[in-house]
Parts: C-alpha cells; sequence; structure tokens
C-alpha cells in the first residue's frame, strides 16, 4: 500500500497537483506506521492481550467456583474460546457455539445443538464439546461400597454421545451448515463438569468418579478444576499473577 501511495505522490508531483501530493503523503505515513506496528510492536501488544484474559479468567473462576448458572459458563467460554482448547494435546480450530448436529424434523423441530463444536487442527475431526457447571454433581448415593455416578454427571455422558451419533448419521447436512471442512469419522467428545476438588474428599469418592470416567472410553470427562488448573499452569510459564479473590 506504501508503494502504491508513492506512485500517487509522484504522479501528483509531476501534475504539480498540491492537494493529491498532500493526501498522497498522509496515506503514505499511515501505512508506514502500519508497518512499523506489524514489525516491531504487534507481537507484544497480543501477547499483553492474551495475558490479561488469562488472569482475567482465572480471577472469574476464583469468584465463581460455586455458580450453577449454566449461561454464565456459557458466556465465559464464548469470551475464552482458548481455554477449552487446553483440555487437548493437538490444537483445535474452533467452528461454532451451539453448534447444529443434526435431528431437526421437518417441521423443523427436535433440532440438537452441541455447546461447542471444534475440529483439530490436523485431522479436521470433529470435536464436541458440552458443557455443565462447576456446581453441578459428579457422584450420586453410596451404593454397595462405593458411589455410582450422578445424573448430572451420567445425563451429560449419554447426551454427547447421543450428539456424537447424531453427527455421524447426519454429517453431509451438518457439513453444509457450519461451512468448515471437518471429518466425522470418529468425532472425540468432551463433558466439562463439577468441581473435583471440592466434591471428591475422601479415596473411595475419588476411586468411584476415576473409574467411571476411566471407562467412559468415548467421551473425555474433565472438572472444572482440572480445567482451570491447566490455565493455572499455563499462566505459571509467564509468570502472570492474579488478585486474590475477595
Amino acid at each position: 500500500m506504501m508503494g502504491t501511495f508513492i506512485s500517487f505522490l509522484k504522479d501528483a508531483q509531476d501534475k504539480n497537483d498540491l492537494q493529491q501530493a498532500v493526501w498522497a503523503t498522509g496515506c503514505i505515513e499511515r501505512f508506514r506506521s502500519l508497518l512499523v506496528f506489524k514489525e516491531h510492536l504487534e507481537e507484544v501488544v497480543w501477547m499483553g492481550q492474551s495475558a490479561k484474559r488469562v488472569v482475567d479468567i482465572l480471577q472469574r473462576w476464583d469468584n465463581n467456583k460455586s455458580n450453577a448458572d449454566e449461561g454464565f459458563w456459557q458466556i465465559t467460554f464464548r469470551e475464552n474460546v482458548y481455554a477449552i482448547s487446553q483440555v487437548f494435546a493437538v490444537p483445535l480450530v474452533f467452528i461454532q457455539e451451539a453448534a447444529y448436529v443434526g435431528g431437526m424434523n421437518i417441521d423443523r423441530q427436535n433440532a440438537k445443538l452441541v455447546d461447542y463444536l471444534f475440529s483439530q487442527e490436523s485431522s479436521q475431526e470433529a470435536v464436541l464439546v458440552e458443557i455443565k457447571t462447576p456446581a453441578s454433581r459428579l457422584l450420586g448415593p453410596k451404593y454397595r461400597g462405593t458411589f455410582r455416578p450422578s445424573p448430572d454427571l451420567a445425563g451429560a455422558v449419554m447426551q454427547a454421545l447421543d450428539y456424537r451419533r447424531t453427527l455421524s448419521k447426519n454429517f453431509a447436512s451438518v457439513l453444509e451448515s457450519v461451512g468448515h471442512r471437518i471429518s466425522a469419522f470418529s468425532p472425540r467428545c468432551v463433558v466439562v463438569i463439577g468441581n473435583g476438588a471440592l466434591e471428591l474428599d475422601n479415596q473411595q469418592k475419588r476411586d468411584a468418579f476415576e473409574m467411571f470416567r476411566a471407562n467412559s472410553k468415548d467421551v473425555e470427562i474433565v472438572t472444572y478444576d482440572e480445567l482451570f488448573r491447566k490455565l493455572e499452569v499455563l499462566a505459571s510459564l509467564f509468570s502472570l499473577t492474579r488478585s486474590k479473590s475477595q
């Protein structure tokens, strides 16, 4: 763009057109400033912005560990989609929030919407993420020496599996609606739910939860405290600190 406006300036000089020369010079200076920003400042600015976002979401977690409002967490993750990607060891591409995965009848009823749809960057394989709240229970009543999964947890897992099945079944129509290249050969499912650090307060409860989680081979279960612990580790790598919750 600088080169384009330099040619305008030369043309103005040839024509002795002072007004066009002043205009072209101003445009050249603007694009020169943008070039300086791109070469020397952009990375630092974005690092600062990213650092602030990590600190902000950790402070929000500090102050809302018992927040049972699912809408609040929907907004939180919508504004900080990168937080969910910390669950995975591979890079993800965010596709859509409240993404349609199929199931709609001819009268447009019963459409199924997963909370978040991602794809793996390399394979483009779909990743379905369903979130509950940190106040959602992980375990139900004690049952013959152990603990059964709570209705919240069991229901969330079944919901994720249903979305996975529906996506695979209706993949062609879903692909048209998302407008991205994704694959549904073997979609991954994630459920973010509960606060293990608070609820799993003895070894028997921890064993029961881990046993259920380990045997949910098609759905990865992640607790809120685990997710935000990963963000804390990320923050510590860059020596980021946050104020204590009030």
